[in-house]
């Protein structure tokens, strides 16, 4: 049996040297030459950057007391089929219900459950470093209980989180074991399509998340 990959698409944004766009109050990434090529033969570097810098991934750690780090969740649980919903064009600020996401997935034809990884297209990832930035889309309590219930391996956005203070997206899916992919990037590609989602976070023993090299496996 041979596996048919259409293509790989890169969901990742870059982590730039004192250039990423951060959650407010979170300090840049920062680079500096450990070795180079010309002094010493190879080239290296030493990166200092908050574990939720530019596309990571959440682990229950990060809202749960004594709860799973990010080296501690299965690796299954990076890796799923992706399912994006499309919420472009919903104003700021705007509140996914629940019955947003049953009339998105049943438009598409889609069910989402255990080893899915439910993604949420707002394009807001593309208002990164304008004022607009922070008025993404969020899900509301009512959607977070509704996918719990659907045992989804994660979540992801491309902006800056899935909900905004008091976080009841964190508090509600990370205790349930669901991830929280935030920062993503060309989810529109991925609309209509069947694929694999990987995003994989560096081994970061306790960590709370993990920047990840997140992309979608085209199958169709």
């Amino acid at each position: 049996m041979s596996l048919k990959v259409k293509s790989v698409i890169d969901l990742s944004v870059p982590i730039k040297s004192l250039d990423t766009p951060i959650f407010p109050g979170y300090p840049q990434p920062l680079r500096s030459t450990m070795t180079t090529i010309k002094e010493n033969g190879y080239l290296s570097y030493v990166w200092s950057f908050v574990e939720h810098t530019a596309t990571h991934v959440d682990a229950p750690a990060h809202f749960v007391e004594g709860a799973p780090p990010v080296d501690r969740v299965p690796v299954s649980k990076y890796v799923g089929e992706g399912i994006v919903l499309d919420f472009s064009t919903s104003g700021p600020r705007y509140k996914i219900g629940r019955q947003d996401i049953e009339g998105r997935l049943k438009d598409a034809g889609r069910k989402a459950g255990p080893g899915s990884v439910l993604l949420f297209y707002t394009g807001y990832t593309a208002k990164s470093g304008s004022k607009e930035w922070m008025d993404h889309p969020d899900l509301s309590e009512e959607a977070c209980r509704y996918i719990s219930g659907l045992k989804v391996n994660a979540v992801g956005f491309d902006a800056p989180s899935p909900d905004h203070a008091p976080f009841q997206a964190h508090k509600i899916l990370l205790p349930k074991g669901i991830g929280i992919y935030e920062n993503l990037k060309n989810l529109e590609k991925l609309l209509g399509r069947n694929f694999l989602f990987v995003g994989l976070p560096l081994a970061l023993s306790g960590g709370s998340a993990s920047p990840v090299r997140a992309v979608a496996v085209v199958l169709d």
